[in-house]
């Protein structure tokens, strides 16, 4: 375990987004007991600003996109994060912040990289007059193999569910805390599954910590996990039976033909 608890230092004397929110007000101080903890809840129910929040007071990276500290979209939980009290067991410079989207800029990123390594090595071809032309090649052919051999060339051509889970595999480097916002968005069924045992490899192997915000009854069922639930602005933790996001999977697989007429009316 990295990360022990955190909590609200205090209050700031403002109506604005996110400290208008009962549950921001109401906040407790929240144990972490499992190296896994899932942060479940509604649509604006909090959690996604409280985990962007614990990202920016605990100063991970973001993985892939803009930072937090620079994005213009997330003043809100810089602001609570400014708030938040973090007990760490260990403090680590390991770990990152991630969202389905920072994949995307994660993948634009490392191919505008190969896209200007190609670029400069053309341009020496085109206008080398003198010398080894491949020594003055090397440091970029050396980068650019680099680069290709740690992510793949054809990391765009891939599956958008199989480059995601190259995208956190590269990524969770040892030891650190990781916080990730929504992964199912980028992952089917199977590759949900997939994460799973990307993630209990990393807490096995590596003593990572996770924390994930998700709608997955796939992802939150993993085993020794701890389950946040935001809901009616508090935070309860319940096991996975008692989600309402296998309640309802679990309703509906049952009988699927009765619970699509009873929809219908």
């Amino acid at each position: 375990m990295i990360l022990q608890s955190f909590g609200l230092r205090n209050l700031p004397e403002t109506e604005e987004f996110p400290f208008n929110l009962e549950l921001v007000k109401n906040l407790p101080y929240i144990s972490l007991k499992k190296p896994v903890t899932f942060f479940i809840g509604e649509n604006g129910s909090g959690k996604s600003t409280l985990l962007e929040a614990i990202a920016y007071a605990s100063g991970v990276p973001t993985a892939g996109g803009i930072s937090i500290t620079d994005d213009p979209l997330m003043e809100p939980a810089r602001a609570l994060g400014k708030m938040l009290s973090l007990r760490f067991i260990e403090k680590t410079n390991r770990g990152f912040f991630a969202r389905a989207e920072d994949f995307i800029g994660f993948v634009k990123n490392i191919l505008r990289s190969i896209a200007e390594l190609d670029s400069e090595i053309k341009e020496i071809k085109e206008t080398w007059t003198g010398g080894d032309i491949n020594l003055a090649q090397s440091p970029l052919l050396s980068e650019r193999k680099e680069i290709t051999d740690r992510y793949t060339e054809n990391l765009d051509a891939m599956s958008h569910g199989e480059g995601f889970l190259k995208f956190f595999n590269t990524r969770i480097t040892g030891k650190g805390l990781y916080l990730i916002d929504e992964p199912e968005a980028a992952l089917s069924p199977a590759r949900q599954l997939s994460l799973i045992v990307l993630i209990q490899e990393a807490v096995k192997n590596k003593g990572s910590q996770f924390i994930i915000a998700t709608h997955s009854p796939i992802i939150m069922a993993m085993q020794e996990a701890q389950i946040l639930h935001f809901e009616n602005n508090a935070i309860n933790e319940i096991s996975y039976t008692e989600t309402p996001h296998y309640q309802l999977t679990k309703a509906f697989m049952d009988n699927p033909e009765r619970y699509l007429r009873e929809l219908e009316g």
